[in-house]
């Protein structure tokens, strides 16, 4: 293998501590199934805050306990890209001469299909001429088929090395205009932060409820507020 880890490696444990405590925590809280009034809601309050305690106090301890892993990680992704730096560079070097001889290859089989299609429409117009009569209209049909016959090899024996295919890609030059001809095309998604910021703004603008509400509904946007439960 081109990269070696040295080492025993990592082996991760929880301690028993932690898994009592959440025992403990979630025993006391699945005692919460419902809120009725101020007074349980102060309760659940209570529990959430407990729950929200150990949710912290384990993903400070999950970035502690990561962050030695992660330091390593970047440190071989590092070692990687370094060594690979002449290797890519080759490789993209090789690539490019070989799509350039490929796009070659295939401005030469365009232009093939286009002399095969010009001999087609001559080979046809000879043929429906001598079927008019006359020897020189047979002879300008014979010779307009050997033509098309003569073109048709060429762009049969037109081939792309082995190894090179042709994808379609694209670049879009105007995205309203693509979007007001095929908007199916086009992928148009909200900005939620954005959105909200507005929210927000017209909030502090001391804009009433109901004005709020109008306002962006008239932006197709139906607006309300939801209660946010704070674990502080």
């Amino acid at each position: 293998m081109p990269l070696i880890l040295a080492g025993d490696g990592y082996q991760l444990t929880i301690s028993d501590e932690a898994i009592q405590r959440k025992t403990d925590i979630l025993s006391a809280s699945s005692t919460i199934q419902i809120v009725g009034d101020n007074d349980e809601s102060a309760t659940a309050q209570r529990h959430t805050r407990q729950l929200a305690a150990m949710r912290i106090e384990v993903e400070k301890s999950r970035k502690l306990v990561k962050e030695p892993v992660n330091r390593i990680g970047k440190m071989i992704d590092q070692a990687a890209a370094e060594f690979l730096i002449e290797i890519n560079a080759e490789e993209g070097r090789i690539k490019h001469l070989i799509g350039n001889h490929a796009e070659e290859v295939l401005r030469i089989k365009a232009e093939a299909e286009r002399v095969e299609r010009a001999a087609f429409e001559a080979a046809r117009a000879a043929r429906e001429a001598a079927e008019e009569g006359g020897i020189a209209a047979v002879i300008a049909a014979k010779k307009a088929a050997a033509e098309k016959l003569e073109a048709s090899a060429e762009v049969a024996t037109t081939k792309v090395a082995e190894g090179v295919r042709f994808a379609w890609d694209f670049v879009v030059d105007d995205i309203n205009k693509l979007l007001r001809l095929q908007p199916h095309l086009v992928t148009v998604e909200p900005s939620r932060s954005a959105i909200l910021d507005s929210l927000k703004r017209a909030e502090d603008n001391h804009y009433s409820v109901s004005d709020v509400h109008k306002i962006f509904s008239d932006f197709g946007i139906r607006a309300f507020k939801k209660p946010i439960v704070s674990s502080r």
